[in-house]
Parts: structure tokens; C-alpha cells; sequence
């Protein structure tokens, strides 16, 4: 069996085959995939903007028009850069295979499979809420459409859209072609960003592992009760070493989820906010329609959800790999043998500046910033 068919990856796999996106799916497949969802999520966009090119003049409407665009944009960017960051993700997903077997240490297997654990909870938990506030906005058009069954005169659609064709003749077609560009976008973003999680959470174990092992390393030198030993016999120097290995391979993990998502972060960034306000201003506008409202509170719940999602994850990495500092200073590392504190006093260094996840290296990603924004 696939190591990713195990129980913390299989619905990620699974999400990232659904879009063409899993790194180690067949190029053919995964070009099929693509023209099928462009096709689809090309063809609802320009119709999208047909429809608000239309209304130019009114600038609620235009408003309007602008939210599922926007949302189009997103899914279609975040489409954009798993396809120029496959090698990278590819790399990132081959070290976390090679870290689980490589390690020998049962407890350390169980330190990585515990944030393997939390990865799998919360990309559930992020999937689940961005499909029902997706559930919530596509059961909309249902309300009107039920009422018409007593003389209501309109047909309600996802979007505002032009087609050009009558309307009327072709309603069900347009609903369903709406409905499969939301499934699409939706699942580009949530495939994503459980991805994301994943990532972050196991980067997070590296970390804990990291310091236990560094924890270990102490602890021999007060069993052995020699503070300074041969080089051969300093079974504390020689931990701390593979322990620096250690820090060194997860920093670059980091760095790594830091090469593929920093300028994806940039861009949703500044989306989200654009996004949220535009929403803002169009719940304002649509105040006295409940059905619009419920929609557009749908939509603002999901944007903020997922700007939340990303500085929750992004302050955790910051978080983890922080604690090694702390747990250095904390350590009796003073007993140590002379090269041994050198190694330590080298980590101490190096673990200070916390490992961070930066929106184009222009700003941190951490719970202050989404404090700001929001």
C-alpha cells in the first residue's frame, strides 16, 4: 500500500487527485484533469464578467458580480501555484515518506504520528466548514425557486451571468454549470490549503522530535557521570550533533514551505481583504433581501475562516520551532563536556530566530497579522 493511503493522507490524496494537482499521479491524467476544470471555470468566468459588463453603470450590481469573481480568482490562482510549485511540493511530501522511515526511535514515531494526527484533525475540521458554508451559499436559489411553485415569477442563478441565450430555456444547464465551477473552485482551495496544514503540522513534529532528542543528549551526560569523556565516549556530543542535523533538515523544511507559499500567501493576502470588503459593502446594500444576505454572510464567514486558517497555522510553525530555544536555555547543558556546549551554544543561536512564514517576505503570517486585518 501507499504510504499515502494511510489514515492522516488519504483524503488530501484524494482531494489532490480530484483536481489534477497529487504530485505523483500521471502527467496524462493529471492534463486531462486540468483541461476539463479550465474548461469548466474558464467558460463560467467569462460569462460571469459578460454578466457584469452588462451592469457597468450600476454599481451594486457590480459589487455584486465582483464576490464570485473573485472567489473564481482565488481557486484558479491556488490551481496556478500547485502546478508551478509541483517539484517543490513533490519534495516536500518525499521528505515527510523519508522521515517516517527513517526514524528507528519508537517514540519518536509516535511524536511524528501525534502531529500527523493533529494535520489529519485540522484539515478535516477546515474541509468540512469551507463545504457547508459552500452548501449554505449553493441551497440559495432553492428558496425562490420553491416559492415559484406558487406564481413566483423569477428564476434565481448562483451569479449574475450572461449567456446570452434565453435564460429561461436553458435555467438548469446554467444552475448545474454554476454549480460545478463552486465544487471546483472549492475544492481547488480547501485540496490546497489541507495540504498547507499537513505541512505545517509536520514540520511541527521535526521540531518536538528535535528537542527531545536534545533532551536525551543531557540526560546522558548526569547517568554517565564523566563531564568531560573522549570523543569516542561522548555519546551526549555525538546525539547533539545528529541533533543539529536534525534542526538543520526541519529548517529546511520550513524554508521550503516557504519557497512555494510565500507569494501565494502575497496575492490571497491582499484578495482576501479586497474580498471582504467588497462584501461588506454589498451585505449593506442588500440589507432587506435574507435570502442575498444569508449568501454574501456565507461568503464573509468562509473568506474569514480562511484567512484565519493560514495565521493559525503559520503562527504554530512559529511557535514549535521557537520551543527549542526555550528548551536549550531550560536544560542543564552546563554539565556538558566543552565540545558538547559549543554545539549547543551554536543551536541556541540558530534556534533564536523563529522559523516564519512571510506573504512575500513583505509581512508575517502569525495571528497578529489576521488581528489587523480582520
Amino acid at each position: 500500500m501507499d504510504f499515502f493511503d494511510g489514515y492522516n493522507y488519504k483524503v488530501n490524496k484524494i482531494l489532490l487527485l480530484a483536481i489534477g494537482q497529487w504530485p505523483y499521479q500521471s502527467s496524462k491524467t493529471s492534463h486531462i484533469i486540468l483541461i476539463v476544470i479550465a474548461t469548466i471555470v474558464c467558460s463560467q468566468f467569462l460569462t460571469k464578467i459578460c454578466g457584469m459588463v452588462a451592469y457597468i453603470h450600476d454599481m451594486d450590481i457590480v459589487i455584486e458580480c465582483l464576490i464570485p469573481i473573485m472567489v473564481d480568482v482565488s481557486g484558479m490562482t491556488k490551481m496556478l501555484n500547485s502546478i508551478l510549485c509541483v517539484n517543490e511540493i513533490r519534495a516536500l511530501l518525499d521528505r515527510i515518506q523519508n522521515d517516517f522511515n527513517l526514524l528507528r526511535n519508537s517514540s519518536d514515531v509516535k511524536l511524528l504520528q501525534k502531529y500527523a494526527d493533529n494535520g489529519k484533525k485540522s484539515s478535516t475540521t477546515y474541509i468540512c466548514v469551507m463545504y457547508m458554508l459552500t452548501v449554505v451559499f449553493m441551497l440559495m436559489p432553492f428558496q425562490p425557486l420553491i416559492l415559484r411553485m406558487a406564481n413566483a415569477t423569477t428564476r434565481p442563478m448562483l451569479h449574475r451571468v450572461e449567456y446570452y441565450v434565453d435564460m429561461d430555456k436553458y435555467y438548469f444547464p446554467i444552475l448545474i454549470h454554476g454549480y460545478f465551477t463552486a465544487v471546483i473552485c472549492v475544492t481547488t482551495i480547501v485540496a490546497t490549503d489541507a495540504m498547507f496544514v499537513i505541512f505545517v503540522q509536520h514540520v511541527c513534529g521535526l521540531f518536538i522530535v528535535t528537542g527531545s532528542r536534545i533532551e536525551q543528549a543531557i540526560q546522558e551526560i548526569h547517568s554517565i557521570g564523566d563531564a568531560n569523556p573522549p570523543v569516542t565516549k561522548d555519546k551526549a556530543y555525538q546525539n547533539m550533533i545528529q541533533c543539529v542535523h536534525n534542526h538543520r533538515a526541519a529548517i529546511r523544511f520550513a524554508n521550503l514551505m516557504e519557497l512555494v507559499y510565500s507569494k501565494h500567501f502575497l496575492f490571497h493576502a491582499g484578495l482576501n481583504m479586497i474580498a471582504m470588503s467588497v462584501t461588506g459593502v454589498a451585505a449593506v446594500t442588500k440589507s432587506d433581501d435574507l435570502s442575498e444576505l444569508l449568501r454574501l454572510v456565507a461568503v464573509s464567514c468562509a473568506l474569514l475562516f480562511h484567512l484565519c486558517f493560514e495565521c493559525i497555522n503559520a503562527q504554530r510553525l512559529m511557535d514549535y520551532s521557537g520551543y527549542l530555544h526555550v528548551n536549550l536555555i531550560n536544560l542543564n547543558w552546563y554539565d556538558a563536556s566543552p565540545r558538547t556546549k559549543k554545539l549547543v551554544l551554536f543551536m541556541m543561536m540558530k534556534t533564536q530566530p523563529p522559523c516564519v512564514l512571510t506573504a512575500g517576505g513583505m509581512f508575517v503570517l502569525c495571528m497578529e497579522t489576521f488581528a489587523t486585518v480582520r
